[in-house]
């Protein structure tokens, strides 16, 4: 389907693919709500295609770290793990890690210009940063956020696999 030297720029995500290989066998997805969507429409390259806007980034047990609308992503305080400091590890091994390395702040980063996320231009922005903010609280509203106290409406527990080899 995508001929070689294709580029997307499009939002996609690990989550997306249950939707997109249901979709390629043609068979239901599960009747729970299911995160994902199709990639579909980027795999036939679509030109209007955008089945992703928006993308939140919930880590650890529902903390709601990041937004990002595929052009800026908007990143929460937080606690969070970096591997700057520490020696890389050697044969196989890993590195050192802190898990807990505190964000204080809010920072908005240019996916565009800035793909290594080092430079906050929230003040450059704060019109986008707003923008994001609202998205943000649209999803503690939906699923919650731990790092808010947000409940949410809809928050749900995450999809486990069941064990059938019995």
């Amino acid at each position: 389907m995508i001929p070689a030297g294709s580029i997307c720029g499009n939002l996609a995500s690990g989550i997306d693919l249950l939707t997109t290989f249901a979709e390629i066998a043609d068979v239901p997805l599960p009747e729970h709500k299911v995160d994902g969507v199709s990639l579909i429409p980027l795999l036939k390259q679509i030109p209007s295609a955008n089945p992703r806007s928006t993308f939140y980034y919930y880590y650890r047990r529902n903390d709601l770290e990041a937004v990002t609308d595929g052009f800026f992503k908007l990143i929460f305080p937080h606690k969070h793990r970096t591997y700057e400091g520490f020696l890389p590890g050697n044969d196989g091994a890993p590195g050192k890690v802190n898990e807990f390395y505190p964000l204080n702040e809010k920072w908005l980063i240019d996916l565009r210009r800035d793909p290594g996320e080092r430079y906050n231009v929230i003040k450059l922005y704060p019109e986008i940063a707003e923008r994001l903010e609202k998205m943000a609280e649209e999803a503690r509203e939906d699923l919650g956020d731990n790092l808010t106290k947000s409940k949410g409406r809809n928050r749900r527990p995450a999809g486990r696999v069941e064990d059938v080899s019995h």
